[in-house]
């Protein structure tokens, strides 16, 4: 894969369903459907329960910035990876990053309750990252790299009718797998909506809007592995510049990150500013072993959205999320059927 570097994707799970909501008209009838546990005694209550079960085919747009930090390294010549990682903080150090990703994902779910939901979900997500970083103080270099891969995970929703509202919760897992990462990286997701239910003339069509915010965390490190100047996208008269901030470094004429000069430092700092630039400067055809701690610039947003169900089958939705610099669009189909 071209470029791609430190894969942070963050999967967003759309609202599985609008309510459950009450119907008098169905009181003494029987409820045709092996789910939910339960069903046929909400229903006999007056219960409207919409089909049991889901299929969905949806997409999202998201656009938010990333923090990196504790970044450590490591070199190989071969696929063993190392024991020692050298720790960059102050030499290698990372400014704002922002990722922006697309991805389509089809998600089943059932209704195991008359107000509590199972979903599962599998998708793919392409994109870029900007990142921006220093080495030993120089000015910020940008580098975009690309984004592609796999993500699936597991959803909960409970809904509580209250009144004219309905109160929805939902929290999911999402896995996000690379070829260039040891392992997948976990993102926890919850949300909170309060859904109005618009009714229209037509029996079974209506319109449902709602409000809410979202709270979505990352596992905190990655880890991984990948050739260096594939993984930065360093060009050659990137490699220039470092190497004269570097000389003018040594020559005494401009600061590390941490301002001090050459003469300030001791003669281990000397040793290892000159062992880590070396290290950098040098790895181009070996084996980059990398590991980070990283975070969501902003891991909580506000949320408004639609659902139009044309009939007790089909339903569109979409939702919008918003906070500062991050942003998210949903679109979604569903198809519910009986068994």
């Amino acid at each position: 894969m071209h470029k791609i570097y430190f894969i942070i994707v963050i999967s967003f799970i759309s609202l599985t369903t609008y309510s459950q909501t009450i119907d008098s008209t169905q009181i003494g009838k029987e409820y045709p459907y092996v789910l939910p546990i339960l069903g046929k005694k909400a229903y006999a209550k007056g219960y409207e329960l919409q089909k049991p079960f889901g299929v969905m085919l949806g997409s999202l747009f998201n656009k938010q910035g990333i923090v990196i930090d504790n970044f450590e390294m490591a070199i190989s010549d071969d696929q063993t990876p190392p024991t020692n990682y050298f720790k960059l903080d102050g030499i290698l150090d990372f400014g704002p990053s922002e990722g922006r990703i697309n991805t389509v994902n089809a998600r089943i779910d059932a209704w195991i309750l008359p107000f509590f939901s199972v979903g599962g979900y599998y998708g793919e997500v392409w994109g870029e990252q900007d990142i921006t970083f220093s080495v030993v103080g120089s000015d910020l270099i940008k580098s975009t790299t690309d984004i592609r891969g796999k993500y699936y995970g597991l959803n909960l929703l409970g809904v509580a009718p209250l009144g004219p509202v309905n109160i929805a919760a939902d929290y999911s897992w999402s896995w996000t797998t690379n070829a260039r990462l040891d392992k997948p990286v976990l993102v926890n997701v919850s949300g909170i909506r309060v859904i109005r239910r618009i009714m229209t003339p037509t029996k079974g069509r209506f319109w449902a809007i709602w409000g809410g915010a979202q709270f979505q965390k990352l596992d905190s490190q990655t880890s991984g592995n990948i050739a260096f100047d594939e993984a930065l996208g360093i060009t050659e008269e990137d490699k220039q510049n470092l190497d004269n901030h570097w000389n003018d470094f040594k020559n005494g004429d401009v600061p590390n990150g941490n301002g001090d000069y050459w003469s300030d430092l001791s003669p281990a700092e000397k040793i290892r500013a000159t062992a880590t630039y070396n290290l950098v400067r040098g790895v181009v055809d070996k084996n980059v072993y990398y590991k980070f701690n990283k975070r969501l610039e902003h891991e909580w947003n506000m949320l408004l959205g639609f659902n139009y169900q044309h009939n007790n089958k089909w339903q569109f939705r979409g939702e919008y999320g918003f906070l500062k610099s991050k942003q998210q669009l949903m679109l979604a189909l569903n198809y519910r059927f009986g068994l």
